[in-house]
């Protein structure tokens, strides 16, 4: 039987950021824990980036979002993307949401062409996050064929579909096909996904 002895307090620093959505893992410390250990010297150079970092997104506001992948190039398209807080234990809630997408949109032959009975969702892609800037973090991303081609025109790659924090919660499954569904092939059917 394990006694609370045995379990190390962990120390935040006034550098760091209190997780405010989840509780640190002693067992397995986030990097921004980890890192707390050993002794740097602060830069001019580190401080501007962590502040420029903190400027860039703002969690209210998506159009600050910095996307988890910078390109889509290579990557088979459509692709959903779900960026989730492993430390809050939003694992399992990302995997059943990519089984029930590959279920609803189940990849289909390249050569064949989405047509009102067809929609495929060519591959869902999990990104775990354990660093304190991203706690509490579920964010659903898609890129089709037309998000890839503004991405070669340097207007981005990743369209954000659902982000927890702003939406106040978790995208019921029938709201997220339907986003999915109208992005990939609005003419599809998906039973009883449509009733409202």
């Amino acid at each position: 039987m394990m006694s609370d002895s045995n379990i190390m307090p962990t120390a935040i620093t006034t550098d760091e950021v209190a997780c405010i959505d989840c509780q640190p893992d002693p067992a397995h410390p986030s990097p921004a824990t980890a890192t707390a250990t050993i002794t740097t010297i602060p830069t001019e150079d580190s401080r501007e980036k962590e502040q420029h970092i903190e400027e860039v997104e703002d969690l209210t506001n998506p159009s600050t979002f910095v996307p988890p992948l910078s390109s889509v190039d290579g990557l088979p398209t459509p692709l959903v993307v779900i960026e989730y807080c492993q430390r809050c234990k939003f694992g399992l809630r990302a995997n059943w949401f990519q089984q029930e997408l590959l279920s609803t949109f189940a990849p289909s032959p390249p050569n064949l062409e989405a047509t009102g009975t067809t929609a495929s969702v060519a591959s869902v892609m999990l990104i775990p996050k354990v660093d304190d800037i991203s706690s509490g973090r579920f964010r659903i991303y898609i890129a089709t064929a037309q998000t890839a081609k503004e991405a070669k025109q340097g207007k981005g790659g990743l369209k954000l579909l659902w982000d927890r924090k702003v939406e106040s919660g978790f995208p019921e499954m029938r709201i997220l096909k339907q986003k999915v569904r109208d992005l990939i092939n609005p003419d599809f059917g998906l039973g009883h996904s449509d009733k409202k």
